[in-house]
């Protein structure tokens, strides 16, 4: 699968690098400015989502109200969707089971237009097939992702997460991690080129302050995705870039 949305993914089809803007808010007004912002898909993390937003019907009322072509408060964003519910040990926010936070995932998957869905790759077997499943009845892409915030996998292990990945029925692979030297970086990016080259989805992101200019080059040698917040908001992961910074630096290197 190459396209979340009507967005088409890979260097091969698509001249510029594809920028996600992070919400972690059910604002139609934050979308837009998003969109405004340069951001191409929207990341809708439900795990952020605080108070009655957490709600799986307010949800769903903000997922029809962006995809309503008819609305003339959405007909200017028309962007897709990913949804991911992020769980603490990966950098997320969900303090639930995870049956619950299975559970609001595939609900959403099964009432709400959304265009992928993002879950961790290390995540229960029996909860995290039901997903990819489900998205594949669905012909949507799955986003199988990994994080670690305190270094890297060996280079070998790193290898085999990505091919388990594929091999569980990730259309994208997401490896976010921390690169200790430069040493490190230049790896993501080799890795990144090859397996781009072999025409498999893979999105390569650096945290830290050795890895955070993977985020504007590692889609320049093949990554499918980069990640941004919205300007007022606070990044969700170390050294992300705003959606405008990306998109302004993109223009300039791309």
């Amino acid at each position: 699968m190459e396209k979340i949305g009507n967005v088409e993914l890979g260097l091969q089809r698509r001249a510029v690098p594809v920028i996600v803007g992070v919400m972690n808010s059910l604002s139609i007004h934050e979308a837009k400015r998003a969109k405004d912002s340069g951001a191409d898909i929207i990341e809708l993390r439900i795990d952020l989502l605080k108070g009655e937003e957490r709600s799986i019907e307010k949800i769903k009322e903000f997922i029809a109200t962006l995809k309503d072509s008819h609305s003339s408060t959405s007909k200017s964003i028309k962007m897709p969707i990913i949804v991911t519910n992020r769980k603490k040990e990966e950098g997320g926010s969900f303090a639930g089971s995870e049956t619950k936070r299975f559970g609001m995932l595939s609900s959403i998957l099964e009432t709400a237009e959304v265009d992928a869905v993002d879950v961790e790759f290390f995540s229960p077997a029996e909860g995290k097939s039901v997903i990819v499943e489900k998205a594949k009845s669905l012909h949507i892409p799955v986003i199988l992702s990994f994080h670690d915030f305190k270094g890297m996998p060996s280079h070998k292990d790193i290898m085999k997460i990505i091919e388990g990945m594929y091999e569980e029925g990730g259309s994208i692979a997401k490896i976010a991690v921390t690169p200790k030297t430069l040493s490190d970086a230049l790896f993501l990016l080799n890795l990144t080129y090859k397996i781009s080259s072999e025409r498999k989805l893979l999105v390569a992101i650096g945290m830290g302050p050795v890895g955070r200019h993977l985020r504007v080059i590692a889609p320049l040698y093949g990554s499918a995705l980069t990640y941004g917040f919205i300007e007022g908001e606070e990044g969700v992961a170390p050294g992300q870039f705003r959606v405008n910074e990306l998109r302004n630096i993109m223009e300039k290197v791309g």
